[in-house]
Parts: C-alpha cells; structure tokens; sequence
C-alpha cells in the first residue's frame, strides 16, 4: 500500500488486489460496507496518519475506484472540502486498460444522445444512465476489447470524459435515469434512423 497525500484534506490510497487477496477481501467487498472493509479502512486511516499526517477529525467521504487492472485507488476526503468540489469528488481520469465498467461525464444529454447515436453495436453491453450534480453519467459494462470498444472509447471521447467514480456510487448518491439499456433506449427515442456500424 502506498498513501498519496494531496492537501490538507484529501488522501489517496493505493492498494493490490494481491494485498486485498491476503486480508480475505474481494473487490465487491470495497464497494459494500462490511467489518472486514471497515477493519481495513481504519488500518488504512492508521497508516496515512503515520506517513503523511493526515488526522481524520472530521466527517468524511470515501470512494474506492479502479486505477489498474490489479490496482484500486481508495480516496478518503474530509467533508468540508469534499461538499466544495465536486470534480475532486467524481471527475477524476480513470485508467482505461481493461476494465470491465466504464464511465462517462457529459455536460449536458444532448451529448449523451449524440455519442450513443454513433456507438458500435455490443451484443452483450450493458448500460444505466444517472444524472449528478447537473451533470449526466453514462455508466457502460462489457464492452469487450478489440476494435469495436476502442472505436467505442474515441467516440465517448469526443463528448464526454471518462472518470474515475463507480456505477455503485452514482445509484447511491445520483438521480437514476435510466436503469437498463440506456445505450438501446436513447436510440430508440432519438436516434431512430441509426445506422450499425460495422468494422
């Protein structure tokens, strides 16, 4: 584990799945509170306290995210500053490489209606759309890899940003839109003459 200290408010963690593995704690476990995840938590605190002098004094907010493939990020902001800023709290760059759920910030579901209107066709995608903070979430699961999911990535690319937070925490924390196929239902609303793309 290794802690980053970013101000006097804010911390991030960097934890193993190797490291996760040897405390009995699954990835699902980060995203689920628990004794094993709350034991691992103020083992984590006890360490930034140490390391880089960060006091938890205060109330706080918590997200575990995915940095890599074998790599979580758990970031631990106290409340203050977290209610203050909105982008340190969800649009943060996520690491793309392989991981199975995405997800997309737009300013506005104009954007969202365009960038899904030119998307590839996955057979298996899942898709949920939520609104936060005025903004819109497009969170997308099996995608695959290959050609068509980077073609797929470009396109998101152009309209929107990927970020760092979870389709866990937006369901818990935003306004759910679409729960289901939200990829499939905008083209059926909006994007009737959509042509499939094929490569």
């Amino acid at each position: 584990m290794r802690v980053q200290k970013v101000n006097e408010h804010t911390i991030r963690i960097f934890i193993s799945l190797t490291e996760l593995t040897e405390r009995d704690i699954t990835m699902a476990d980060l995203f689920q509170r628990s004794a094993k995840t709350e034991q691992l938590f103020w083992e984590l605190i006890a360490q930034a306290r140490e390391e880089v002098e960060f006091n938890l004094d205060q109330p706080f907010w918590i997200q575990a995210t995915v940095a890599t493939n074998d790599e979580f990020v758990i970031t631990i902001m106290k409340q203050e500053e977290a209610e203050g800023s909105v982008k340190e709290k969800v649009v943060r760059k996520a690491s793309k490489g392989r991981v199975t759920e995405l997800v997309y910030v737009f300013a506005d579901l104009e954007d969202v209606i365009s960038a899904v209107g030119r998307l590839p066709e996955f057979a298996q995608l899942k898709s949920s759309l939520y609104e936060f903070e005025n903004e819109y979430y497009l969170v997308l699961n099996r995608m695959g890899t290959g050609k068509k999911r980077l073609l797929a990535e470009a396109i998101l690319d152009e309209y929107g940003e990927i970020v760092g937070t979870t389709g866990v925490f937006l369901s818990e924390h935003g306004k759910e839109i679409i729960s289901a196929k939200a990829v499939q239902t905008l083209n059926a609303s909006f994007n009737k003459t959509k042509q499939s793309e094929a490569l």
